[in-house]
């Protein structure tokens, strides 16, 4: 019970912490989050989304909207970027930053018009690293591989050809921000608004942001990233999306 209390403590008053530049994250609202918020030894469940107490993955439901084509995004929400972005989920941004909190994750936010100096520091930001991974059913069988390998670097080999290679694991948690309203002047977490749950083309509101400059896909060839077609399931997939910590591969 003390636990739960803590957590729930927890969620009401993360608006407080600050991020690296010193702007508040969003809240979440306090209305009937009680009833909406489970906490057993092993799991803290909010609304569309699952944190392991043990291992402190984050887990979300998710479904393949895209299995070919030019990537500006990787997960969004439904009815926005369906046409660039392989995933769609209804778990609401906010409340992933909020599980990756919980997780042991720190955010390293973007800012308008700083992009170079974001991608100069946020690969080196090992508290804001995340490890992504989907897992599925197959044929009976349950897969789970790195979000990483659905995604191919377009780039131009010698003879001017564009040959694409495997995405590096390059995600960060950037958390979006807080945006105030035009006319009532009310904040509220951008991604929310946006969409955006996970992106490769740079967008402050993003909650996660791939961390290596990529160019943009529409300005040529060699530019920004596709799906690879051979790792993604068909259309309409479901999945979950896993998050966690992400811990640099062991030196042999």
């Amino acid at each position: 019970m003390r636990s739960r209390k803590l957590i729930l403590n927890g969620l009401l008053l993360w608006s407080s912490a600050m991020l690296v530049f010193g702007d508040p994250v969003a809240p979440v609202k306090a209305e009937n989050l009680e009833e909406q918020v489970s906490v057993t030894a092993t799991e803290i469940k909010l609304p569309g989304v699952t944190v392991n107490r043990e291992t402190l993955e984050v887990r979300i439901e998710a479904t393949v909207c895209l299995d070919s084509g030019i990537l500006e995004f990787v997960v969004c929400k439904p009815d926005t970027f369906e046409h660039e972005a392989i995933f769609t989920t209804t778990a609401k941004p906010e409340l992933v930053h909020a599980a990756l909190l919980l997780g042991g994750l720190k955010p390293t936010p973007q800012l308008v018009g700083l992009t170079d100096l974001w991608w100069q520091k946020a690969m080196k930001q090992e508290a804001s690293r995340v490890k992504i991974e989907v897992e599925w059913e197959a044929e009976g069988a349950k897969k789970r591989v790195k979000l990483s390998s659905m995604i191919k670097s377009r780039e131009v080999a010698e003879d001017g050809a564009v040959a694409t290679v495997e995405a590096e694991d390059a995600w960060v948690f950037a958390g979006s921000f807080l945006q105030a309203h035009q006319e009532t002047g009310e904040r509220f977490y951008a991604a929310n608004f946006s969409g955006i749950l996970v992106g490769i083309w740079p967008d402050p509101s993003t909650v996660i942001q791939y961390g290596i400059a990529s160019g943009n896909p529409y300005e040529g060839k060699g530019f920004g990233m596709e799906i690879n077609e051979e790792t993604v399931p068909k259309v309409g997939t479901k999945v979950n999306l896993v998050f966690s910590r992400y811990a640099p591969p062991a030196e042999e």
